[in-house]
């Protein structure tokens, strides 16, 4: 018997993420909220691998890939994931990440997020999705 995804009752927000600080500032706050639980991944190809179990109610990219990797897991979330909010957090001046992020449908957050800004997102996105999951009974 393999390893088996952990089971969740809950939300999840899904971080792939090189610098674990901007993942503890997300963590933080739904540990606050105590309406979800994060799950973090080092690298796309990871989250590809071992999709989380549960409802995931955002993904957010706070990787330092190239602008054609960038493209490219987005297409594949929006593809696994195809009603699910997508953020990326990249650095200011990035052009072509930003760009890629919009192409792709996602959220542009320039570095480093403030916790205020962090809060707003993840409020706005639990709440919504807890009234979307009530009303429709399926969430993916």
């Amino acid at each position: 018997m393999g390893p088996a995804a952990p089971v969740q009752s809950g939300l999840c927000v899904v971080m792939v993420c090189t610098d674990l600080s901007e993942a503890e500032l997300v963590g933080q706050y739904l540990s606050e909220l105590n309406m979800g639980c994060l799950v973090t991944y080092r690298r796309t190809e990871d989250l590809q691998c071992n999709t989380p179990a549960g409802r995931v109610a955002l993904i957010v990219l706070a990787t330092h890939e190239g602008a054609p990797s960038l493209r490219q897991a987005l297409r594949w979330l929006r593809n696994r994931w195809p009603r699910c909010p997508l953020a990326v957090v990249g650095d200011a001046g990035c052009g072509d990440h930003e760009l890629a992020a919009r192409e792709g449908g996602a959220l542009y957050l320039t570095r480093p997020v403030p916790p205020s800004q962090w809060a707003a997102v993840l409020s706005h996105v639990l709440t919504g999705t807890d009234r979307q999951a009530a009303g429709s009974g399926q969430l993916k």
